[in-house]
């Protein structure tokens, strides 16, 4: 009988021990207690851990525990103020902005979700998180948007995003095919020489009026060569276009068809001038704030407050270990 018992208090030892091994990495450290607060403010745990996990993908899991804690709380001081000085600004997020913190939930969750999980992160933390990131946009349009105390002008902002940004309509075709091996070949030079006339005409023909661009790619399509005409908005870095090609379409007169040649591709493209009504230039207009003040709105987060950050040493220390177990380190 006494075997028994002694069997079925090691069995419920067991169990105690796994169960807050999804916690801490072992069972000598249970506590309900913080393991951040921040000017007496109690920072939940599983944010504490997501920030702390957050400064291992940053300074590796050979970082020390020392160096780690304090990376996750320069996070954590970030998180805080920002909800704060939303809080005191009267900024809350719109549906839609409330609907792409969701989004990014999702897809963290979609990736993630099972360490997460391991480490005590719900969806609910990366919702916290992502929230004050989202928090943080809505205060730089608050600040320096229309309307804003700081407010930046129009011409500023226009003057950035035709830096930027190039608005065009493009027809692609190509120097290149594919033979029966499945490998690319260029084509020959007559043929060359006609898709190059083709585009010359098109250009020629709209630049009289006698073709819309979508006419003209019909007008390939006709002549035995399948193309569309596809409305893009580019940015200088963007690498899905051949080296230059923004500054070859950037230096064309707009509403004029020009023909662009490179090894692989020709081009026929009808640059816009986007103005500042165009919804071109709204979508990309917080980018653009962005890009001016970015700055400036991290400097006004971290000047907002004093903060007294207070860690307890062996919660947090207990969270590591979990983290580093599932790591693998």
């Amino acid at each position: 009988m006494k075997t028994i018992f002694k069997r079925f208090i090691a069995l419920i030892l067991t169990i105690s021990c796994l169960a807050s091994v999804m916690l801490f990495s072992g069972c000598s450290i249970v506590s309900e207690k913080p393991a951040m607060t921040i000017n007496n403010v109690e920072i939940s745990n599983d944010v504490f851990t997501y920030f702390l996990d957050l400064a291992t993908v940053e300074m590796g899991k050979d970082a020390s525990f020392d160096a780690l804690r304090e990376k996750a709380k320069t996070y954590a001081s970030t998180y805080f103020k920002t909800n704060t000085l939303a809080n005191m600004a009267g900024v809350s997020l719109t549906t839609a902005e409330k609907a792409k913190v969701s989004e990014k939930v999702n897809a963290y969750w979609n990736i993630f979700g099972s360490y997460y999980t391991k480490i005590g992160v719900s969806k609910e933390t990366l919702t916290k998180v992502f929230t004050a990131d989202s928090f943080r946009s809505a205060l730089l349009l608050h600040y320096y948007g229309t309307g804003g105390e700081e407010e930046i002008p129009l011409t500023r902002l226009y003057a950035q995003f035709k830096t930027n940004y190039i608005v065009f309509q493009s027809i692609t075709g190509y120097f290149t095919t594919t033979d029966s091996n499945g490998k690319t070949v260029r084509i020959n030079e007559n043929d060359s020489e006609a898709l190059i006339l083709k585009f010359q005409n098109m250009a020629t023909m709209v630049n009289a009026g006698e073709q819309t661009m979508e006419e003209a790619a019909d007008f390939l399509a006709s002549t035995g060569y399948q193309s569309s005409a596809q409305t893009v908005i580019l940015h200088k870095d963007d690498t899905s276009y051949p080296a230059g090609f923004f500054q070859k379409v950037q230096a064309t007169e707009a509403r004029l068809a020009t023909v662009i040649g490179t090894n692989d591709y020709i081009f026929l493209v009808l640059r816009g001038d986007a103005d500042t009504n165009s919804e071109y230039f709204k979508e990309k207009k917080p980018e653009m704030i962005e890009i001016i003040v970015g700055d400036e709105i991290d400097e006004k987060i971290e000047n907002s407050l004093a903060t007294n950050i207070k860690v307890t040493n062996d919660v947090a220390k207990g969270y590591y270990n979990l983290i580093m177990n599932e790591k693998g380190a």
